[in-house]
C-alpha cells in the first residue's frame, strides 16, 4: 500500500469515527432532552431533581465525547498500564466477569 492510500484508508477511518462520535453524542442529547422533559411535567415529584442530575450527566457526557480525541486516550490508557500493571489488570479481570456475568443473563 503505497502513502496515498495509506492517508485515504486513515482518513476514511476517521471520518467513520467522527460520524460515530456525533451519532452517539446526538442519542445522549436526545436522552437528556426526554429525562429533562420528564422532570419538568412534574417539579414536584421527589424524583425530578434526580432526573434533572441525570439529564445534566448525560450533555455533560454528550460534550466529552465530541470532544473526546480517541488517540490521546488510547495513549492516556497505554501510559496508565505502563506505570501500574497490576491494577490496570485487576480492573481488566473485574470488567470481564462483570460483563460476563451481564452477558450470561
Amino acid at each position: 500500500m503505497n502513502d496515498v492510500e495509506s492517508l485515504g484508508t486513515q482518513r476514511a477511518g476517521e471520518s467513520g469515527l467522527e460520524s460515530f462520535k456525533e451519532t452517539v453524542a446526538g442519542k445522549l442529547h436526545v436522552a437528556a432532552g426526554v429525562i429533562q422533559d420528564r422532570a419538568n411535567q412534574n417539579p414536584r415529584h421527589p424524583m425530578s431533581s434526580y432526573a434533572s442530575q441525570a439529564a445534566g450527566f448525560l450533555e455533560g457526557a454528550a460534550e466529552y465525547v465530541q470532544r473526546v480525541d480517541p488517540q490521546q486516550v488510547k495513549s492516556d490508557i497505554r501510559n496508565q498500564v505502563r506505570q501500574n500493571p497490576g491494577k490496570s489488570l485487576l480492573i481488566a479481570v473485574a470488567v470481564g466477569l462483570l460483563f460476563g456475568v451481564l452477558v450470561r443473563r
